[in-house]
């Protein structure tokens, strides 16, 4: 899965932490010998417990499914069958539970026979004296809602056109809101799918159909029986879909989306991303794409980015604009279609036992699609750089929270399964093996992971299984390794240390260290394999430049690891000691380089350019620079000649933004710097080639500065056509998002344009847009509106709607309503922890006060004592927040009294 969004902590007990030499699981499980002497009764909860599911794993073997589902358009509820063969163990003393959310039973029969059973609306429940054999058939007939949340088996009714739409999303404890099921990852079955569907109607599964028949009105789709699989990654789609065929190789590709988006998708841009992925994972891998054939559906209301169901992948309308895309918005595509095909062999054919093993899961999907975009993609030349200012930097923020968490952690239900799905996870976990494959040597990596796949296809694994593969592979004891990487938390920071003898300026090298700091809550220190680049600085006076003179190989550990340095050479100028970003570890510049870099920032070529304004801005949230000189330092520094480096750019101006909004009161106003910031992205854009990427992103971001009124003015005479942009296109979506900075600022042509622009755009993302455009008013009547639908037990949107108002009711220029709203965001947060479930929750708290006072502090220190215990998403949320409040506090101090 790629996930866009929710991101939440996890409670955990230190004590089940397993070393990496522990024995790995059976794989290849057989409960002929198991003993079930213990009675283990389940309580009631929405949720899997891992040490019932541990019980279940050797309770239950050999299972295989036979599902029928009867689906059709009209109504909000469907109908269903399901057949599931199984072995029971030995002596079992305990219930046999079917996990079944919320749906109605009609009859059970087990073995041919109707039988008692109970229904608590999370299981069904047999009584073990029931079960005279061991191999048993149970048939459950059910009944259920459709979900509306994203999850289950999800409906979609276009508002347009009122085609309805069906997809599935199980990840991680969602396919009992389906159908009932052994609901785990570590119960391997087989699928055997049957649908009665509407006429007009595509029906995707994990294979190709056998059949298509004609049935009282309907069609009948028969599935061949599939492979032994997860429950969480079995797909069931269906719908009016419109579809387009290619191939890769010998496997069979197809692109799916909705008949009313049909017209933006570029089917041949999926199919050449697609194919790409297949022909580096087939070769690096070592084994031949198990699963016959590959579809990939765009589907509406999605709730991530996308999701590794088997051979039926879905994935988010956002990878569908209505404009012409960018280059980066294309590497974001094929990034995310490469991330979801290396599940296919990890994860889908060999799968993590338990959900603490989903951080392995994404991390290794995560580094793998950008090892293979920078081998066979268009994108090769930039695949490190985004690497470093997508998930390193998100890594990096997550790790430096009072949150942060080590990577392998215990879960105890399924509850906690996406607790810590953060930029730890991913971020962290991604960086971690990039730079293990870089430690252990890159083909002895592969090799290992070869050999892993190769050795646990079909069944699941730990930790260990996988890390012994690696360390077999490299020859190497990685057991300190891992526990130092994976089983610890925090980030450490490395600074280098030198002297150039009597004259730092001219005499030659002396001596040279790398130092390594730790956290004093995480203190740590750890291994790593580095470069270290070198550099010098031309000052002639005709030209700055600025060179790199040396790239050296260094193995360091802990407090300080001295380098070897060879006769006469020069002193540096600057000392960069991450080239080529292998290590995860924060930098902290020393004296001298960072003098220089303040001097010749725009002479480092643009990859070292774009590291450097991170490190600067790291300085800035460290309260090391003032936030006001970060800006003077834009103004003067910046250099446009490259779309990632620009995109980094917009994105840092809008946190700027979005601290100085944040600053303001009656004494400090910050109009001088918002100005100062809109003026900047004006410059930019007059100065970018018309028509290009960098134009695209300076627009964009100029939409997000403009506050003057002289700026929103301009931004109403681009939507009127009175003003153009030389070579933008001007695309719907562009259109949108210009209408919602007028209405932030209730410009006087706001309701008018947007009336304008609802009767143009009438399809769902434009209903959607809509919403957005009105919640963002600065209207009393329109957050009270707005604010008592988000609080009520009873939604009036869907989820992804409700997650939409709630991002945008709150701009951060509205300060005066954040403050407003801010008690009664606070006061709701025990209902709706009771009444919605942990996706609206954690949307909700994205609306938390933050207003840079003390009292804000106050605030939600309060809240957090008061609240924390309710769940653990509402405790991560409020900590942050805390952590936040108080770090704008102390910078603003620091800006303020410099």
């Amino acid at each position: 899965m790629n996930r866009l969004l929710q991101f939440f902590l996890i409670m955990i007990s230190s004590s089940l932490i397993v070393s990496c030499q522990q024995s790995g699981p059976d794989v290849n499980r057989d409960v002929k010998n198991a003993s079930q002497s213990i009675r283990l009764e389940r309580k009631a909860a929405p949720y899997l417990e891992q040490n019932y599911a541990h019980m279940r794993a050797n309770q239950i073997a050999d299972v295989s499914y036979q599902l029928i589902m009867n689906l059709d358009a009209q109504t909000e509820s469907y109908k269903g069958e399901i057949t599931i063969d199984f072995s029971l163990a030995d002596n079992n003393l305990s219930p046999v539970t079917v996990d079944f959310n919320t749906g109605k039973v009609n009859a059970v029969t087990l073995n041919g026979a109707v039988v008692d059973f109970e229904y608590q609306q999370y299981f069904v429940q047999l009584a073990p004296d029931i079960f005279s054999q061991k191999k048993n058939t149970l048939r459950i007939e059910f009944e259920r809602e459709y979900s509306k949340a994203g999850d289950g088996l999800h409906r979609y009714k276009d508002p347009e056109t009122g085609n309805v739409y069906l997809y599935s999303n199980f990840e991680p404890y969602n396919a009992n809101k389906m159908f009932p099921h052994f609901d785990q990852p570590n119960i391997k079955a087989t699928y055997e799918l049957t649908v009665f569907a509407p006429a007009d109607w595509q029906v995707v599964s994990a294979q190709r159909e056998t059949s298509i028949t004609n049935d009282n009105g309907k069609k009948r789709w028969a599935f061949p029986v599939t492979p032994k699989i997860p429950s969480y990654i079995f797909p069931l789609h269906a719908g009016p879909y419109k579809v387009w065929e290619g191939k890769s190789g010998s496997i069979p590709l197809r692109v799916f989306a909705r008949q009313e988006i049909a017209q933006y998708v570029q089917p041949q841009e999926w199919f050449t991303y697609t194919q790409q992925s297949f022909d580096f994972y087939n070769q690096y891998f070592e084994i031949e794409y198990p699963f016959g054939k590959y579809d990939q559906l765009i589907v509406p209301d999605f709730n991530s980015g996308a999701m590794e169901n088997l051979g039926a992948v879905t994935f988010n309308e956002i990878f569908v604009g209505r404009g012409v895309k960018t280059r980066l918005e294309r590497f974001r595509h094929a990034n995310v279609i490469s991330h979801e095909l290396a599940h296919m062999w990890f994860g889908n054919l060999v799968t993590m036992d338990w959900w603490n093993g989903l951080w392995l899961n994404e991390s290794f999907a995560t580094y793998m699609s950008y090892l293979q975009m920078s081998k066979n993609s268009e994108f090769a030349d930039d695949v490190w750089g985004l690497f470093y200012s997508r998930m390193k930097q998100w890594a990096y923020t997550e790790d430096q929270l009072v949150t942060t968490h080590a990577i392998e952690l215990p879960v105890a239900n399924t509850a906690e399964a996406f607790t810590n799905f953060d930029g730890i996870t991913y971020g962290k976990g991604a960086s971690v093996l990039k730079q293990l494959a870089y430690y252990v040597g890159e083909e002895n990596f592969r090799k290992g992971v070869a050999n892993y796949l190769k050795k646990f296809s079909y069944g699941n694994t730990e930790l260990n299984d996988f890390m012994n593969e690696v360390a077999l592979a490299g020859k190497l004891d990685l057991t300190g390794w891992t526990q130092e990487w994976l089983y610890l938390a925090g980030l450490n920071t490395i600074q280098v240390n030198f002297s150039c003898g009597d004259n730092q300026n001219v005499s030659p090298l002396s001596e040279f260290s790398v130092v390594q700091l730790a956290p004093q809550d995480h203190p740590t220190l750890r291994t790593q394999k580095i470069e270290l680049g070198f550099y010098q600085a031309d000052n002639s006076a005709n030209q700055q430049t600025i060179y790199q003179t040396a790239v050296m190989p260094l193995v360091y550990s802990g407090e300080k690891t001295s380098l070897t340095i060879e006769k006469n050479m020069a002193c540096p100028d600057f000392v960069y000691p991450n080239m080529n970003d292998m290590a995860y570890v924060k930098i902290a510049l020393d004296k001298k380089s960072l003098s220089t870099v303040k001097q010749h920032l725009r002479y480092f070529d643009s990859s070292m350019r774009a590291n450097l304004w991170q490190h600067l801005w790291d300085d800035v949230l460290d309260q090391r620079m003032a936030l006001t000189d970060y800006v003077d330092l834009m103004e003067a520094s910046l250099i446009s000649d490259d779309p990632t480096d620009v995109f980094a750019t917009g994105a840092k101006m809008k946190m700027v933004r979005d601290y100085f909004w944040q600053m303001r009161d009656s004494k400090n106003k910050f109009e001088n710097e918002l100005i100062q910031l809109e003026k900047i992205t004006w410059r930019e854009l007059n100065a970018a080639q018309a028509g290009s990427d960098i134009q695209k992103i300076w627009f964009d971001t100029y939409v997000q500065m403009a506050y003057t009124p002289a700026a929103l003015n301009r931004l109403a005479d681009y939507l009127t056509g009175k003003q153009k942009v030389k070579g933008l296109v001007y695309d719907q979506d562009r259109r949108w998002t210009t209408l919602v900075r007028l209405n932030t600022f209730q410009h006087k042509t706001a309701l008018s344009l947007t009336e304008k622009e609802k009767k143009k755009d009438a399809s769902d993302m434009g209903q959607q847009w809509l919403l957005v455009s009105d919640a963002s008013r600065p209207d009393a009547k329109v957050k009270l509106t707005f604010f008592e639908k988000m609080i009520a037990k009873n939604q009036e949107y869907k989820l992804a709607t409700s997650r939409l108002i709630m991002a945008n009711l709150f701009p951060a220029s509205q300060i005066e309503y954040r403050e407003a709203y801010a008690g009664n965001i606070l006061f709701n947060l025990p209902q709706l922890h009771e009444s919605q479930d942990e996706r609206f929750v954690s949307a909700y708290l994205g609306m938390l006060p933050r207003v840079c006072t003390a009292e804000g502090v106050r605030r939600l220190t309060t809240a957090l004592n008061q609240h924390a215990p309710l769940s653990p998403v509402i405790n991560r949320f409020l900590k942050i927040a805390v952590q936040e409040e108080q770090r704008c506090v102390n910078m603003k101090h620091l800006m303020l009294n410099d």
